[in-house]
């Protein structure tokens, strides 16, 4: 996972390093930027993110929530968080400085992923049926755990030194958190929530660039 999201960070800061060479306002930039973003990931996890707005805010019943989860379409509150969160993601990346927004670029993707394994490996699956989800889950151990975050802590001290460290911590709190949010509500975690992990942690690694770095 955090190998994909290197993948992602790498043809951002290309794109990035190419749009700087035209005269383009930056508001526009920013636009494409995130456009290309959501489009890497045709929206998966953002849809996600959606879903499980609309689940939590829905359904009163583990049943009712995890129905509300898997319906394709998007409820008047999952469209509301779902817009409110890419405005957000748009200012944040508005904000950044051009050398903090290679590093925000790069990093992002990975701490994203990383987070996703986390959730893998600390939650359980809320349904019982056979879903992705509980393969994902069930089958993530330490081994995998070990890897992903080799890999993560690897890449992002390369590019950031220890100041990473402050950044996997805030990722895994927030990880740890959602996990135990999605305990409360369905006895577990699904595809959607292990999505909207990624785009929480995404978010809020945008988010210390700003105010740390």
């Amino acid at each position: 996972f955090p190998l994909v999201g290197i993948l992602i960070g790498m043809i951002l800061v290309v794109l990035y390093d190419l749009m700087k060479r035209i005269p383009l306002h930056s508001p526009l930039v920013e636009g494409i930027l995130l456009i290309t973003w959501i489009a890497l990931t045709g929206g998966l996890h953002l849809e996600g993110f959606a879903d499980m707005v609309d689940g939590f805010s829905g359904g009163r019943t583990k049943d009712d929530m995890i129905r509300i989860m898997k319906d394709g379409s998007i409820g008047a509150k999952g469209a509301i968080a779902l817009l409110l969160f890419i405005l957000l993601k748009f200012l944040l990346l508005y904000s950044l400085v051009d050398t903090i927004k290679i590093e925000a670029l790069f990093l992002a993707p990975v701490i994203g992923r990383w987070a996703m394994v986390m959730a893998g490996y600390w939650g359980q699956p809320a349904s019982s049926e056979n879903t992705l989800t509980r393969i994902f889950t069930l089958n993530l151990g330490k081994k995998e755990l070990f890897i992903a975050t080799l890999f993560t802590i690897g890449f992002g001290f390369y590019r950031l030194s220890h100041l990473f460290l402050f950044f996997l911590v805030f990722s895994g709190i927030i990880t740890r958190l959602m996990v135990f949010f999605s305990n409360t509500k369905i006895q577990g975690i699904c595809g959607d929530v292990i999505g909207a992990i990624n785009e929480l942690s995404e978010l809020s690694v945008l988010l210390l660039f700003l105010l740390v770095i």
